[in-house]
Protein backbone atom coordinates (compact mmCIF):
# COMPACT_ATOMS: atom_id res chain seq x y z
CA UNK A 1 0.00 0.00 0.00
CA UNK A 2 1.52 3.69 -0.85
CA UNK A 3 2.05 6.02 2.14
CA UNK A 4 0.42 8.97 -0.02
CA UNK A 5 -0.67 12.31 1.02
CA UNK A 6 -2.04 14.98 -0.84
CA UNK A 7 -0.75 18.56 -0.75
CA UNK A 8 -3.83 20.46 0.08
CA UNK A 9 -2.40 23.43 0.76
CA UNK A 10 -1.86 23.77 -2.95
CA UNK A 11 -6.00 23.83 -3.37
CA UNK A 12 -9.07 25.64 -2.78
CA UNK A 13 -12.84 24.63 -2.34
CA UNK A 14 -14.32 21.79 -0.10
CA UNK A 15 -11.91 19.66 1.12
CA UNK A 16 -13.22 16.34 -0.22
CA UNK A 17 -12.61 17.88 -3.95
CA UNK A 18 -9.32 19.14 -3.36
CA UNK A 19 -8.00 15.63 -1.88
CA UNK A 20 -9.43 14.01 -5.31
CA UNK A 21 -8.19 17.26 -7.59
CA UNK A 22 -4.66 16.09 -5.33
CA UNK A 23 -5.02 12.48 -6.66
CA UNK A 24 -6.31 12.80 -9.99
CA UNK A 25 -2.85 15.69 -10.40
CA UNK A 26 -0.78 12.97 -8.91
CA UNK A 27 -1.90 10.36 -11.34
CA UNK A 28 -1.76 12.68 -14.48
CA UNK A 29 1.50 13.26 -13.48
CA UNK A 30 2.81 9.78 -13.46
CA UNK A 31 3.60 9.90 -10.08
CA UNK A 32 0.97 7.36 -8.95
CA UNK A 33 0.93 5.07 -11.76
CA UNK A 34 -1.58 2.51 -12.79
CA UNK A 35 -2.27 -0.25 -10.43
CA UNK A 36 -1.18 1.38 -7.21
CA UNK A 37 -3.05 0.69 -4.38
CA UNK A 38 -4.19 4.01 -2.25
CA UNK A 39 -4.20 4.44 1.67
CA UNK A 40 -7.77 2.82 3.26
CA UNK A 41 -9.99 5.40 3.93
CA UNK A 42 -9.72 4.90 7.70
CA UNK A 43 -5.67 5.32 7.48
CA UNK A 44 -5.86 8.48 4.97
CA UNK A 45 -8.44 9.95 7.47
CA UNK A 46 -6.27 9.58 10.37
CA UNK A 47 -2.87 10.72 8.84
CA UNK A 48 -4.67 14.10 7.31
CA UNK A 49 -6.90 14.38 10.98
CA UNK A 50 -10.28 14.45 9.50
CA UNK A 51 -13.33 12.28 8.61
CA UNK A 52 -13.38 9.22 7.48
CA UNK A 53 -16.68 10.45 5.67
CA UNK A 54 -14.77 13.18 4.18
CA UNK A 55 -12.36 10.87 2.67
CA UNK A 56 -15.40 8.42 1.21
CA UNK A 57 -16.37 11.07 -0.65
CA UNK A 58 -13.08 12.00 -2.25
CA UNK A 59 -12.21 8.72 -3.19
CA UNK A 60 -15.94 8.77 -4.69
CA UNK A 61 -15.19 11.87 -6.83
CA UNK A 62 -12.19 10.44 -7.90
CA UNK A 63 -13.78 7.14 -9.12
CA UNK A 64 -16.82 9.04 -11.04
CA UNK A 65 -13.69 11.16 -12.68
CA UNK A 66 -12.49 7.55 -13.80
CA UNK A 67 -9.08 7.96 -11.39
CA UNK A 68 -9.71 5.29 -9.14
CA UNK A 69 -11.74 1.88 -8.74
CA UNK A 70 -12.33 0.38 -5.21
CA UNK A 71 -13.12 -3.26 -4.50
CA UNK A 72 -14.63 -4.53 -1.52
CA UNK A 73 -11.95 -6.45 0.77
CA UNK A 74 -9.45 -5.69 -1.94
CA UNK A 75 -8.79 -1.41 -1.21
CA UNK A 76 -8.70 1.51 -3.91
CA UNK A 77 -6.45 1.07 -6.89
CA UNK A 78 -5.16 3.71 -9.59
CA UNK A 79 -6.84 3.11 -12.43
CA UNK A 80 -5.31 2.75 -16.10
CA UNK A 81 -6.52 6.17 -17.94
CA UNK A 82 -7.61 5.81 -21.06
CA UNK A 83 -8.23 7.60 -24.09
CA UNK A 84 -9.65 5.59 -26.52
CA UNK A 85 -12.99 5.07 -24.81
CA UNK A 86 -15.43 5.50 -27.37
CA UNK A 87 -17.37 9.12 -26.78
CA UNK A 88 -20.93 9.51 -26.47
CA UNK A 89 -21.11 13.31 -27.42
CA UNK A 90 -24.21 15.08 -26.14
CA UNK A 91 -22.84 17.97 -25.97
CA UNK A 92 -23.09 19.05 -29.81
CA UNK A 93 -26.61 20.17 -30.42
CA UNK A 94 -27.40 18.37 -33.83
CA UNK A 95 -30.50 16.41 -34.51
CA UNK A 96 -30.90 13.35 -36.11
CA UNK A 97 -33.55 12.13 -38.00
CA UNK A 98 -35.01 11.63 -41.15
CA UNK A 99 -35.26 8.37 -43.16
CA UNK A 100 -32.54 7.62 -45.84
CA UNK A 101 -35.58 8.18 -48.44
CA UNK A 102 -36.20 11.48 -47.49
CA UNK A 103 -32.17 12.35 -47.68
CA UNK A 104 -31.92 10.74 -51.04
CA UNK A 105 -35.50 13.16 -52.09
CA UNK A 106 -33.20 16.12 -51.05
CA UNK A 107 -29.90 14.30 -53.11
CA UNK A 108 -32.01 14.21 -56.27
CA UNK A 109 -32.68 18.12 -56.72
CA UNK A 110 -29.43 19.10 -56.93
CA UNK A 111 -28.60 17.82 -60.69
CA UNK A 112 -32.24 20.43 -61.42
CA UNK A 113 -30.36 23.20 -59.12
CA UNK A 114 -27.18 23.02 -60.94
CA UNK A 115 -28.49 24.92 -63.82
CA UNK A 116 -29.61 27.88 -61.69
CA UNK A 117 -27.76 30.99 -62.78
CA UNK A 118 -25.34 33.40 -60.97
CA UNK A 119 -27.41 36.27 -58.67
CA UNK A 120 -26.70 38.97 -56.52
CA UNK A 121 -28.53 39.86 -53.29
CA UNK A 122 -31.12 38.49 -50.93
CA UNK A 123 -32.66 35.39 -53.39
CA UNK A 124 -34.85 34.93 -55.95
CA UNK A 125 -38.44 35.74 -56.05
CA UNK A 126 -39.36 32.18 -55.55
CA UNK A 127 -36.48 31.44 -53.06
CA UNK A 128 -37.78 33.93 -50.86
CA UNK A 129 -41.46 32.80 -51.10
CA UNK A 130 -40.81 29.87 -50.01
CA UNK A 131 -38.70 31.24 -46.53
CA UNK A 132 -41.94 32.98 -46.21
CA UNK A 133 -44.12 29.72 -46.47
CA UNK A 134 -41.52 28.03 -44.23
CA UNK A 135 -42.17 31.13 -41.45
CA UNK A 136 -45.73 31.35 -41.65
CA UNK A 137 -46.07 28.82 -38.60
CA UNK A 138 -44.56 31.22 -36.45
CA UNK A 139 -44.75 34.70 -38.58
CA UNK A 140 -48.21 34.75 -40.36
CA UNK A 141 -47.57 38.02 -41.74
CA UNK A 142 -44.41 37.24 -43.32
CA UNK A 143 -43.99 38.22 -46.97
CA UNK A 144 -41.51 37.29 -49.71
CA UNK A 145 -40.27 41.13 -50.11
CA UNK A 146 -39.49 41.29 -46.22
CA UNK A 147 -37.67 37.81 -46.96
CA UNK A 148 -33.87 37.39 -46.87
CA UNK A 149 -32.10 34.10 -48.02
CA UNK A 150 -28.93 33.15 -46.28
CA UNK A 151 -26.56 30.68 -45.79
CA UNK A 152 -27.71 29.55 -42.49
CA UNK A 153 -29.35 30.95 -39.20
CA UNK A 154 -25.91 31.71 -37.90
CA UNK A 155 -25.32 33.68 -40.86
CA UNK A 156 -28.74 35.70 -40.08
CA UNK A 157 -27.74 36.67 -36.58
CA UNK A 158 -24.39 38.25 -37.70
CA UNK A 159 -26.02 40.08 -41.00
CA UNK A 160 -28.83 41.43 -37.99
CA UNK A 161 -26.60 42.93 -35.52
CA UNK A 162 -24.08 44.42 -38.23
CA UNK A 163 -27.75 46.27 -39.72
CA UNK A 164 -28.32 47.26 -36.28
CA UNK A 165 -25.07 47.75 -34.03
CA UNK A 166 -21.89 50.46 -34.78
CA UNK A 167 -18.83 49.18 -32.93
CA UNK A 168 -19.36 49.61 -28.82
CA UNK A 169 -23.20 49.19 -28.90
CA UNK A 170 -24.88 47.09 -26.50
CA UNK A 171 -27.02 43.94 -27.27
CA UNK A 172 -28.97 42.19 -24.82
CA UNK A 173 -29.53 38.71 -24.39
CA UNK A 174 -30.39 36.05 -22.24
CA UNK A 175 -28.07 35.37 -18.85
CA UNK A 176 -27.55 32.27 -20.73
CA UNK A 177 -28.14 31.92 -24.42
CA UNK A 178 -27.13 30.79 -28.02
CA UNK A 179 -22.91 30.85 -27.37
CA UNK A 180 -21.97 31.12 -31.08
CA UNK A 181 -24.39 34.62 -30.73
CA UNK A 182 -21.50 35.97 -28.70
CA UNK A 183 -19.23 36.00 -31.52
CA UNK A 184 -21.43 37.32 -33.98
CA UNK A 185 -21.78 40.29 -31.72
CA UNK A 186 -18.11 40.33 -30.99
CA UNK A 187 -17.22 40.24 -34.74
CA UNK A 188 -19.17 43.92 -35.48
CA UNK A 189 -17.52 45.15 -31.79
CA UNK A 190 -20.74 45.16 -30.06
CA UNK A 191 -20.84 44.69 -26.44
CA UNK A 192 -22.98 42.23 -24.58
CA UNK A 193 -24.78 42.57 -21.30
CA UNK A 194 -26.50 38.95 -20.28
CA UNK A 195 -30.31 39.87 -18.69
CA UNK A 196 -31.93 37.67 -15.45
CA UNK A 197 -34.49 35.07 -16.69
CA UNK A 198 -36.69 32.43 -15.18
CA UNK A 199 -37.96 29.29 -16.11
CA UNK A 200 -40.38 31.11 -18.48
CA UNK A 201 -37.49 33.12 -20.19
CA UNK A 202 -36.22 36.68 -20.35
CA UNK A 203 -37.99 38.95 -17.40
CA UNK A 204 -39.62 42.09 -18.71
CA UNK A 205 -38.55 44.08 -15.35
CA UNK A 206 -34.94 42.96 -15.92
CA UNK A 207 -35.31 44.12 -19.54
CA UNK A 208 -36.38 47.18 -18.66
CA UNK A 209 -33.92 47.83 -15.88
CA UNK A 210 -30.67 46.97 -18.39
CA UNK A 211 -32.39 48.85 -20.82
CA UNK A 212 -32.85 52.17 -19.07
CA UNK A 213 -29.92 51.80 -17.39
CA UNK A 214 -27.54 50.77 -20.66
CA UNK A 215 -28.34 52.51 -23.60
CA UNK A 216 -28.62 49.01 -25.50
CA UNK A 217 -30.15 48.96 -29.11
CA UNK A 218 -31.18 45.35 -29.59
CA UNK A 219 -32.25 42.85 -27.42
CA UNK A 220 -31.54 39.21 -28.66
CA UNK A 221 -33.65 36.23 -27.43
CA UNK A 222 -34.41 32.58 -28.16
CA UNK A 223 -38.34 32.70 -26.67
CA UNK A 224 -39.36 28.80 -28.08
CA UNK A 225 -37.10 25.89 -26.76
CA UNK A 226 -34.41 28.50 -25.88
CA UNK A 227 -30.59 27.17 -25.62
CA UNK A 228 -29.30 26.04 -23.66
CA UNK A 229 -33.25 25.89 -20.64
CA UNK A 230 -35.41 24.99 -23.41
CA UNK A 231 -37.17 26.87 -21.79
CA UNK A 232 -41.10 28.08 -24.15
CA UNK A 233 -42.00 31.90 -22.83
CA UNK A 234 -45.63 32.02 -22.58
CA UNK A 235 -47.82 34.56 -24.54
CA UNK A 236 -48.00 36.99 -21.86
CA UNK A 237 -44.04 37.56 -21.52
CA UNK A 238 -44.33 38.00 -24.88
CA UNK A 239 -46.29 40.69 -25.19
CA UNK A 240 -44.96 42.26 -22.15
CA UNK A 241 -41.31 41.67 -23.31
CA UNK A 242 -42.04 43.54 -26.84
CA UNK A 243 -43.47 46.02 -24.33
CA UNK A 244 -40.49 46.86 -23.08
CA UNK A 245 -38.50 47.32 -25.97
CA UNK A 246 -40.84 49.18 -28.13
CA UNK A 247 -40.87 51.65 -24.78
CA UNK A 248 -36.87 52.01 -25.10
CA UNK A 249 -35.94 51.83 -28.56
CA UNK A 250 -34.42 48.10 -28.82
CA UNK A 251 -34.69 45.89 -31.96
CA UNK A 252 -35.68 42.27 -30.95
CA UNK A 253 -33.79 39.50 -33.01
CA UNK A 254 -35.91 36.63 -32.09
CA UNK A 255 -34.41 33.29 -33.33
CA UNK A 256 -36.41 30.52 -34.32
CA UNK A 257 -34.57 27.83 -34.89
CA UNK A 258 -36.10 25.21 -32.62
CA UNK A 259 -39.63 26.24 -33.22
CA UNK A 260 -40.33 23.66 -35.75
CA UNK A 261 -40.27 21.32 -32.64
CA UNK A 262 -42.77 23.09 -30.74
CA UNK A 263 -46.18 22.73 -32.31
CA UNK A 264 -48.69 25.07 -30.63
CA UNK A 265 -45.88 27.42 -29.18
CA UNK A 266 -47.05 31.26 -28.88
CA UNK A 267 -46.92 34.23 -31.50
CA UNK A 268 -43.45 35.00 -32.30
CA UNK A 269 -42.26 38.05 -29.90
CA UNK A 270 -41.84 39.72 -32.72
CA UNK A 271 -45.51 40.13 -34.05
CA UNK A 272 -46.08 41.94 -30.96
CA UNK A 273 -42.88 45.05 -31.76
CA UNK A 274 -40.54 45.80 -34.64
CA UNK A 275 -37.76 43.59 -35.08
CA UNK A 276 -36.11 40.71 -36.96
CA UNK A 277 -37.23 37.08 -37.20
CA UNK A 278 -34.88 34.59 -37.82
CA UNK A 279 -34.86 30.75 -38.64
CA UNK A 280 -32.94 28.00 -41.03
CA UNK A 281 -33.06 24.38 -41.67
CA UNK A 282 -29.86 23.44 -40.37
CA UNK A 283 -31.85 21.85 -37.24
CA UNK A 284 -35.41 21.26 -39.35
CA UNK A 285 -34.80 19.48 -42.20
CA UNK A 286 -30.92 18.37 -42.46
CA UNK A 287 -27.98 19.30 -40.86
CA UNK A 288 -25.92 20.31 -43.81
CA UNK A 289 -28.70 22.34 -45.24
CA UNK A 290 -27.20 25.49 -44.55
CA UNK A 291 -30.04 27.80 -45.15
CA UNK A 292 -31.66 30.39 -43.52
CA UNK A 293 -34.21 32.81 -43.63
CA UNK A 294 -34.26 36.09 -42.13
CA UNK A 295 -37.53 38.38 -41.74
CA UNK A 296 -37.24 42.27 -41.51
CA UNK A 297 -38.93 45.74 -41.54
CA UNK A 298 -39.19 46.88 -45.31
CA UNK A 299 -36.65 49.70 -43.96
CA UNK A 300 -34.16 47.14 -43.53
CA UNK A 301 -34.17 44.80 -46.12
CA UNK A 302 -31.50 47.43 -48.79
CA UNK A 303 -29.25 46.93 -45.49
CA UNK A 304 -29.72 43.55 -45.40
CA UNK A 305 -29.20 42.94 -49.07
CA UNK A 306 -25.86 45.19 -48.79
CA UNK A 307 -24.69 43.43 -45.83
CA UNK A 308 -24.95 40.23 -47.58
CA UNK A 309 -23.18 41.17 -50.74
CA UNK A 310 -20.31 42.58 -48.90
CA UNK A 311 -20.20 39.00 -47.35
CA UNK A 312 -20.97 36.05 -49.54
CA UNK A 313 -22.57 37.97 -52.75
CA UNK A 314 -25.47 35.85 -52.32
CA UNK A 315 -26.78 32.22 -50.96
CA UNK A 316 -25.30 29.38 -53.13
CA UNK A 317 -28.44 29.35 -55.32
CA UNK A 318 -28.33 25.01 -55.33
CA UNK A 319 -28.65 25.20 -52.07
CA UNK A 320 -31.44 27.80 -51.95
CA UNK A 321 -33.35 25.79 -54.75
CA UNK A 322 -32.87 22.50 -52.85
CA UNK A 323 -34.62 24.07 -50.13
CA UNK A 324 -37.29 25.67 -51.87
CA UNK A 325 -38.47 22.67 -53.85
CA UNK A 326 -38.50 21.01 -50.25
CA UNK A 327 -40.78 23.26 -48.98
CA UNK A 328 -42.56 23.57 -51.82
CA UNK A 329 -43.55 19.42 -52.18
CA UNK A 330 -43.69 19.33 -48.43
CA UNK A 331 -40.49 17.18 -47.66
CA UNK A 332 -39.39 19.67 -45.79
CA UNK A 333 -42.69 19.57 -43.72
CA UNK A 334 -42.21 15.90 -43.31
CA UNK A 335 -38.51 15.74 -42.39
CA UNK A 336 -39.12 18.53 -39.75
CA UNK A 337 -42.22 16.16 -38.49
CA UNK A 338 -39.86 12.67 -38.34
CA UNK A 339 -37.42 15.34 -35.88
CA UNK A 340 -39.96 16.46 -33.77
CA UNK A 341 -41.46 12.50 -33.36
CA UNK A 342 -37.75 11.62 -32.91
CA UNK A 343 -36.86 14.21 -30.20
CA UNK A 344 -40.40 13.51 -28.51
CA UNK A 345 -39.45 9.69 -28.35
CA UNK A 346 -35.65 10.93 -26.94
CA UNK A 347 -37.24 13.12 -24.16
CA UNK A 348 -39.79 10.28 -22.71
CA UNK A 349 -36.01 8.09 -22.93
CA UNK A 350 -34.45 10.86 -20.64
CA UNK A 351 -37.26 11.31 -18.26
CA UNK A 352 -37.61 7.55 -17.55
CA UNK A 353 -33.62 7.45 -17.11
CA UNK A 354 -33.12 10.72 -15.23
CA UNK A 355 -36.23 10.91 -13.53
CA UNK A 356 -36.63 14.18 -11.59
CA UNK A 357 -32.80 15.10 -12.52
CA UNK A 358 -34.04 15.28 -15.87
CA UNK A 359 -34.37 19.22 -15.09
CA UNK A 360 -37.02 21.67 -16.16
CA UNK A 361 -36.29 21.76 -20.01
CA UNK A 362 -39.97 22.06 -22.27
CA UNK A 363 -40.66 18.09 -23.27
CA UNK A 364 -40.78 19.61 -26.75
CA UNK A 365 -36.81 20.59 -26.31
CA UNK A 366 -33.68 19.10 -27.89
CA UNK A 367 -31.71 19.66 -24.80
CA UNK A 368 -31.76 19.25 -21.48
CA UNK A 369 -30.48 21.67 -19.07
CA UNK A 370 -29.32 20.16 -15.95
CA UNK A 371 -28.73 21.94 -12.48
CA UNK A 372 -26.50 20.03 -10.61
CA UNK A 373 -25.89 19.31 -6.33
CA UNK A 374 -23.32 21.50 -4.82
CA UNK A 375 -20.68 18.70 -4.93
CA UNK A 376 -20.14 19.14 -8.38
CA UNK A 377 -19.26 21.66 -10.60
CA UNK A 378 -20.34 21.98 -14.33
CA UNK A 379 -16.65 21.02 -15.06
CA UNK A 380 -16.07 18.69 -12.68
CA UNK A 381 -19.17 16.34 -13.63
CA UNK A 382 -18.19 16.75 -17.54
CA UNK A 383 -14.63 15.94 -16.19
CA UNK A 384 -16.35 12.43 -14.89
CA UNK A 385 -19.07 12.16 -17.37
CA UNK A 386 -15.68 12.14 -20.29
CA UNK A 387 -14.04 9.49 -18.08
CA UNK A 388 -17.02 7.26 -18.83
CA UNK A 389 -17.38 8.02 -22.39
CA UNK A 390 -19.84 10.92 -22.19
CA UNK A 391 -19.24 14.40 -23.80
CA UNK A 392 -21.95 17.22 -22.13
CA UNK A 393 -21.43 20.94 -22.18
CA UNK A 394 -20.53 23.38 -19.07
CA UNK A 395 -22.91 26.25 -18.15
CA UNK A 396 -19.58 28.25 -18.92
CA UNK A 397 -20.18 27.86 -22.50
CA UNK A 398 -23.65 29.89 -22.12
CA UNK A 399 -23.21 32.10 -19.87
CA UNK A 400 -23.02 36.09 -20.66
CA UNK A 401 -22.53 37.32 -17.04
CA UNK A 402 -19.82 36.52 -14.10
CA UNK A 403 -22.36 34.83 -12.25
CA UNK A 404 -22.44 31.20 -14.51
CA UNK A 405 -25.35 28.85 -13.43
CA UNK A 406 -23.39 25.13 -11.74
CA UNK A 407 -25.22 23.12 -14.41
CA UNK A 408 -24.82 21.61 -18.16
CA UNK A 409 -26.86 21.18 -21.27
CA UNK A 410 -26.82 17.39 -22.46
CA UNK A 411 -28.03 17.07 -26.03
CA UNK A 412 -30.56 14.29 -26.46
CA UNK A 413 -30.63 14.91 -30.62
CA UNK A 414 -26.85 14.58 -30.89
CA UNK A 415 -26.29 10.56 -30.41
CA UNK A 416 -26.65 8.78 -33.78
CA UNK A 417 -29.92 5.84 -32.15
CA UNK A 418 -31.77 5.95 -28.89
CA UNK A 419 -29.44 2.77 -28.00
CA UNK A 420 -26.54 5.21 -27.58
CA UNK A 421 -28.78 7.77 -25.97
CA UNK A 422 -29.87 5.67 -23.57
CA UNK A 423 -26.43 4.03 -22.41
CA UNK A 424 -24.91 8.07 -22.25
CA UNK A 425 -28.20 8.99 -19.63
CA UNK A 426 -27.90 5.71 -17.65
CA UNK A 427 -23.68 6.41 -16.94
CA UNK A 428 -24.96 10.31 -16.30
CA UNK A 429 -27.87 9.23 -13.72
CA UNK A 430 -25.11 6.81 -12.68
CA UNK A 431 -23.36 10.36 -11.50
CA UNK A 432 -26.59 11.85 -10.07
CA UNK A 433 -27.16 8.09 -8.01
CA UNK A 434 -23.35 8.11 -6.38
CA UNK A 435 -24.49 11.76 -5.06
CA UNK A 436 -27.59 10.41 -3.50
CA UNK A 437 -25.37 7.12 -1.89
CA UNK A 438 -22.51 9.91 -0.77
CA UNK A 439 -25.34 11.75 0.92
CA UNK A 440 -26.92 8.69 2.30
CA UNK A 441 -23.53 7.55 3.81
CA UNK A 442 -22.77 10.75 5.31
CA UNK A 443 -26.14 11.23 7.14
CA UNK A 444 -25.83 7.41 8.50
CA UNK A 445 -22.26 8.20 10.18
Amino acid sequence: MTIWLPRLSQSDGPLYRRIADQLERDVDSGALPPGTRLPTQRELAKRLGITVVTVTRAYSEAAERGVVESTVGRGSFVRERRNDVALIDLSTNVIHGGSPLMSAALAARIGAAMTLPYGIGGGSERHRAAGAAWMQRARNDAQASRVIVTAGAQQGILLAFAALLEPGDLVLTEEVTYHWMRSAAELVRARIEGVAIDRHGMLPDALEKAARKRGAKAVYITPTLQNPTGSVMPEKRRRDLAAVAERHGLTIVEDDVYGFLADGAPKAVTTFASGIFLTGLGKSVAPALRVGYVLAPQALIPRLESLLNASTLFTSPIVAEIATSAIEDGTAARLAAQRRESIAQRARIARQILGRHAGGSDERSAHLWIPLPSRWTSESFASAARARGVGVATASQFAMTKDVPNAIRVSIGAPASEGELESALRVLASLREGEEITRQAAAAV
